[in-house]
């Protein structure tokens, strides 16, 4: 359970990331390609500073013979596994303004789209929550994941706000 856990964090993080960096891009960034490599590079550098931080944060306390065993190697091996789903969080936005680069789809239809697949992986983490805590899917749980979704995007606004 621990290990769906810290899946479940890094899901939530990495799309909340990307999120933000999906509403921060305009039209011109998205014509021009730069989109493209604004939301890869902030899914990219989020997945290394999360590694980062829990390899770091798993050495605390270790006694010798846990640093002689090789114990970091094996946390360093299963905090890239739990991390995988941030490196997926940036796959649909980054293809959305990579087709509106090249001219496929207008600019405005890419960045709403890949807003609204993000604010949908987000919103169905309720559900994904239920699902694996072995409870029966209720609609307290789609709810929820809509809450989480709308939470989510204020968050995205406040920091495009705050920081740009």
């Amino acid at each position: 359970m621990e290990r769906a856990r810290e899946w479940l964090s890094s899901y939530l993080y990495g799309n909340i990331t990307v999120l933000s960096a999906a509403i921060a891009v305009g039209p011109d960034q998205i014509s021009h390609g730069a989109a493209v490599g604004a939301v890869l590079a902030t899914c990219f550098l989020t997945f290394l500073a999360h590694v980062l931080a829990h390899v770091v944060a798993h050495g605390l306390g270790q006694t010798a013979d846990e640093l002689e065993s090789g114990a970091s190697r094996v946390v360093a091996r299963e905090v890239l596994t739990t991390a995988r789903p941030i490196a997926t969080s940036a796959l649909i936005p980054s293809a959305l303004y990579f087709a509106a680069w090249l001219g496929w789809i207008p600019p405005v239809w890419a960045q709403t789209s890949a807003i609204g697949v993000l604010a949908a992986r987000i919103g169905f983490v309720g559900l994904f929550m239920q699902r694996f805590s072995g409870v029966v899917l209720t609609f307290r749980g789609l709810w929820s994941g809509v809450v989480l979704a709308l939470v989510s995007l204020a968050i995205g606004i406040a920091k495009v706000l705050l920081t740009h």
